[in-house]
């Protein structure tokens, strides 16, 4: 019975990982193919994406929703979290898609995940691992990769695309590591509801999209209709309940096919080139997720007492943003 659980779990975790890549390119063809203006394809998505999970929340989290909204103090961190976290990680992620694509700035994001290690390392006041070291050079040499296609002396990417791809990875460090303790009391569903819908408010009230020109064609309707309810909504579920079955352990290790995903969307359906250093870039940084996820999933044993069950529930929703 155990072993059905966890194969289901890993299932539907590759499952809310591929959603993920999905978004990316999804993402990419509103802006590139359509013309939709990245801040209005931002608050659109926040705004659909929140009016859903708001539903979802209402249905299935409705008690602790409501002794939530009473926490004036519990809703100060939200907004924080919302600013710093959720509508960071979305500006900085579609930034880069923006103005490369999704395979390229999936991989960007994902080397968040050394910044995160070498965090964890100087809170717990220890060098890194072997394993750990590994991970940075691999992050390094395939961010190269990527970024000069093996020309050392000029970058293939436009340089704007590589400071998006640096925020964003900066992003994913802010969005994983800043909610623990809204995680820890209030579970990831109602966590990215609330935090979610505040940072639908805010980014609309700010930009005011209704303002903007965008002519709404069927094709656009259709695309951001993907991008929110496969991108966002069903792959945050398929995760969730996939880390849930099969454990953070190997949910973080299963969700590292994300940016192999976004690439191959990219490439099949939009038809994005790629080149062989391409490839090799994205293939060193999926074995970087691997050594570092690994890594950090064994490392709770030595920090249980205050973590406790936070990385089960909501370390990965980061990807998301994906």
């Amino acid at each position: 019975m155990r072993g059905s659980s966890v194969a289901k779990g890993v299932l539907l975790t590759a499952g809310g990982a591929i959603c993920w890549g999905f978004s990316g390119t999804c993402a990419q063809l509103l802006m590139d193919i359509y013309g939709v203006p990245l801040a209005w394809n931002v608050c659109v998505r926040l705004v659909f994406a929140s009016l859903l999970y708001l539903i979802f929340c209402t249905v299935a989290h409705r008690d602790q929703l409501l002794c939530l909204l009473k926490q004036p103090c519990e809703l100060g961190r939200l907004l924080v979290f919302s600013v710093f976290g959720v509508l960071l990680v979305q500006v900085c992620y579609q930034g880069c898609i923006s103005v490369s694509n999704a395979g390229t700035a999936t991989v960007f994001e994902r080397c968040g995940l050394i910044l995160i290690m070498l965090i964890t390392c100087v809170k717990a006041r220890r060098a890194p691992l072997r394993r750990e070291l590994m991970g940075v050079v691999l992050a390094i040499v395939g961010t190269v990769c990527i970024a000069t296609k093996g020309n050392l002396g000029t970058l293939a990417i436009p340089a704007e695309a590589l400071m998006w791809g640096a925020a964003s990875a900066c992003a994913l460090v802010f969005y994983t590591m800043m909610p623990v303790r809204l995680l820890e009391r209030w579970g990831s569903v109602v966590t990215t509801t609330v935090s979610m819908t505040m940072a639908a408010v805010i980014a609309n009230v700010v930009v005011q999209p209704w303002n903007m020109h965008v002519d709404v064609t069927p094709g656009i309707v259709a695309a951001m209709a993907a991008l929110v309810i496969i991108g966002t909504f069903f792959a945050y579920l398929l995760f969730l309940q996939g880390v849930k079955l099969a454990g953070p352990m190997r949910a973080g290790l299963v969700g590292s096919i994300e940016p192999v995903a976004a690439t191959a969307f990219s490439t099949l359906w939009l038809g994005t080139p790629i080149t062989p250093f391409d490839i090799t870039g994205c293939a060193l940084i999926v074995i970087m997720v691997l050594l570092v996820t690994q890594r950090e999933e064994e490392s709770p044993r030595e920090v249980e007492p205050s973590s406790g069950g936070v990385q089960a529930d909501g370390a990965q929703p980061s990807d998301a943003d994906a």
